[in-house]
């Protein structure tokens, strides 16, 4: 039955989905907590409760219209909803996300520069494109300083779409400078020492990443790599196959190993970098989904993945 309704894009779906991303704001809320209420009232605690969840929900809904926009204008999917579907199951699963608005700025914007770079396959606009896409990423950068490294899939997708002409290159190193010129006169011009204490910092631990491994994150990126090459295999074998679902497959895979680094580079101890992450993946495992030939094989993974957000929350509960 879940295969079946979002086997289609349709207006009950965002709303369903809405509805399970607030239940899982809630329950992050109710379970895990934002915060004590010994030293304030309940008027004011209830009130902090409030504004969360209406900013969780104002964050992530605007982002699933764009990933379903994302999907359709590249005809990267049929006419399913499956990615939408695994992006709200990995939200339920590392609800950690909700917690820093600054991250999830940083990912909306990275998602507004994703989807120029994935419309180079057209002919049409490429420089307004490559400009755009590297001026977005620039703006998260402002968010999440490590989010630079998308710049990396820029490059290689003027490879992969063999726009490598030094135009292209000049129009990335004007975007730079358009993006530097607005901060300067907006931003860092009143207080430079200020801003460069507290932006651009890269701060990187690499004796924490030990404390980034847990069974939940292997499980989580070793299955998402188990699908990934069956993925490619199925592709491979495939008697006619679309190059242009093969370059944005391999965009895809590229942002969401960007999103793995992204995840260890981080200094916070949480899993919120994490949703760097979640739309290449929610893509991939869509993809693995719409290639399983029998509706049965469809529910079980489905319902499967529905299923992990209650147990990553019991085991949070009993790690804590």
């Amino acid at each position: 039955m879940i295969s079946h309704i979002f086997s289609k894009t349709k207006p009950v779906n965002f709303l369903l989905l809405t509805f399970l991303l607030a239940v899982f704001i809630l329950s992050f809320e109710g379970l895990i907590g934002i915060g004590s209420q010994d030293s304030r009232g309940f008027w004011p605690y209830l009130l902090q409760n409030i504004g969360f969840f209406l900013k969780g929900l104002a964050l992530f809904v605007p982002v699933l219209f764009l990933i379903d926009f994302i999907l359709k204008r590249n005809k990267l999917v049929l006419t399913h909803s499956y990615t939408l579907f695994y992006f709200v199951v990995f939200c339920g699963l590392f609800p950690a996300v909700f917690s820093h608005a600054d991250l999830l700025l940083a990912h909306f914007f990275v998602l507004l520069g994703l989807r120029r770079i994935l419309s180079l396959k057209t002919k049409q606009r490429s420089r307004r494109k490559v400009f755009e896409a590297c001026l977005w990423f620039m703006v998260a950068s402002y968010f999440y300083d490590w989010t630079l490294l998308y710049l990396i899939v820029l490059l290689v997708s003027l490879v992969i779409y063999d726009k490598n002409n030094p135009r292209y290159w000049g129009l990335i190193l004007w975007a730079i400078l358009v993006y530097a010129a607005l901060l300067w006169g907006f931003v860092i011009r009143d207080n430079p020492n200020t801003f460069f204490n507290h932006q651009y910092l890269f701060n990187f631990k690499p004796e924490g990443f030990s404390t980034k491994i847990s069974l939940l994150i292997i499980g989580f990126f070793g299955s998402s790599t188990l699908a990934l090459l069956w993925n490619y295999s199925r592709k491979a074998s495939a008697k006619v196959a679309s190059l242009g679902r093969k370059n944005s497959l391999a965009i895809l895979t590229l942002t969401g190993f960007i999103g793995v680094l992204l995840y260890f580079f981080s200094p916070a101890d949480n899993n919120s970098s994490l949703v760097f992450s979640f739309f290449p993946l929610a893509f991939l495992w869509s993809n693995t989904t719409e290639l399983l030939p029998k509706i049965l094989h469809k529910e079980i993974l489905l319902w499967g993945f529905l299923s992990t957000p209650l147990w990553g929350l019991i085991v949070y509960l009993i790690q804590n």
